[in-house]
C-alpha cells in the first residue's frame, strides 16, 4: 500500500486493521498504561497497522455497501481488539484479586496506593504482586504472543459471520473462572498462615483473658504475613508463568469461538 497513492477501497480495508489494533494497543497490559505517552501509543498504532495490513489485506471482507454497514463492521474491530486486550489482562486481574485478599487479611485493608497502569487504587500488597506480575510477562514474551494473536484474529474471524454468544460466552465465562481460581491459589498459603495464627490468638484470648490479643495480634499477622509474601514469591512466579503459557491456547480458542 502506497501511502499517498490509495483508493477509497484500501482505505476502507486499512480501517479495519487500524480499528481493530488501536482498540488492542489501547486496552492490552502495559502498552495501555496511561503512563505510555499518548504520542508513542499512536505512533505505535500505526506502525503495527502498516506493518499488519499488507499481509492481511487479502483476508479483509469486502468493502461494505453504505454507511450503516461500514460502522457495524468497524464497532466488530473494536470489539475483536478489546476482546483480546481484555483476556491477555486478566492475569493481573487474578494478582491485584490475591492481593487484596491477603491485605484484608493482614489487616491492610484501607491502605491503598495508586496502579500506574489503570490509575485506581490497589491494596499495597497487590502493587507489589503486579510489579513482579509485569516483569514475568515481559520475561516470557507474553506481548509478542498477543501482538501474534491479534495478526492471527485476522485470519481466524470472518467479519461476515462474526457472532459473540453460544461458545464465546462459555470461553468467556471460563476466562473468568480460571482468573478467580488463580487469584484464590495465589493467595492461599499466605492466607492459610494467617487463619492458623488467627486461631492461635483466638485459643490464646480464651485461655490468657488478661492478655491484649489485638495488641500483639497485629503486628504479629503483619510480620507473619510480609514474611510469607517474600517466602511465596517463587510459587508466585511458577503460578503466573503456568497461567502465562496457557494464553496463546485461550486466545486462539476465543477467537475461533468468534
Amino acid at each position: 500500500m502506497e501511502l499517498l497513492n490509495i483508493n477509497y477501497a484500501e482505505f476502507e480495508s486499512f480501517l479495519f486493521v487500524l480499528f481493530r489494533v488501536s482498540a488492542f494497543i489501547l486496552f492490552a497490559p502495559i502498552l495501555g498504561s496511561r503512563q505510555f505517552p499518548i504520542m508513542a501509543k499512536i505512533g505505535f498504532i500505526l506502525l503495527l497497522s502498516l506493518t499488519v495490513y499488507p499481509s492481511v489485506k487479502t483476508l479483509l471482507p469486502e468493502p461494505p455497501r453504505g454507511m450503516f454497514e461500514l460502522t457495524m463492521h468497524l464497532t466488530i474491530e473494536l470489539l475483536i481488539g478489546l476482546a483480546i486486550a481484555f483476556a491477555s489482562r486478566l492475569a493481573f486481574t487474578a494478582v491485584q484479586i490475591g492481593g487484596t485478599m491477603v491485605d484484608f487479611q493482614m489487616g491492610f485493608g484501607v491502605v491503598n496506593v495508586i496502579d500506574p497502569q489503570t490509575q485506581t487504587q490497589v491494596s499495597v500488597t497487590a502493587q507489589f504482586q503486579n510489579i513482579f506480575a509485569i516483569l514475568i510477562y515481559l520475561s516470557v514474551n507474553a506481548h509478542h504472543l498477543t501482538i501474534l494473536a491479534l495478526v492471527e484474529s485476522f485470519q481466524l474471524i470472518n467479519l461476515q459471520t462474526f457472532y459473540f454468544g453460544g461458545t464465546a460466552m462459555t470461553i468467556v465465562m471460563k476466562l473468568f473462572i480460571d482468573t478467580f481460581v488463580l487469584g484464590i491459589k495465589i493467595a492461599s498459603p499466605i492466607m492459610a498462615i494467617l487463619f492458623f495464627i488467627s486461631v492461635g490468638l483466638g485459643l490464646v484470648a480464651r485461655t490468657v483473658p488478661q492478655m491484649n490479643v489485638f495488641i500483639v495480634g497485629f503486628p504479629l499477622q503483619i510480620g507473619v504475613g510480609l514474611m510469607m509474601i517474600g517466602f511465596s514469591m517463587s510459587f508466585f512466579g511458577i503460578m503466573i508463568q503456568n497461567h502465562l503459557s496457557h494464553l496463546p491456547v485461550q486466545l486462539m480458542a476465543l477467537l475461533r469461538a468468534f
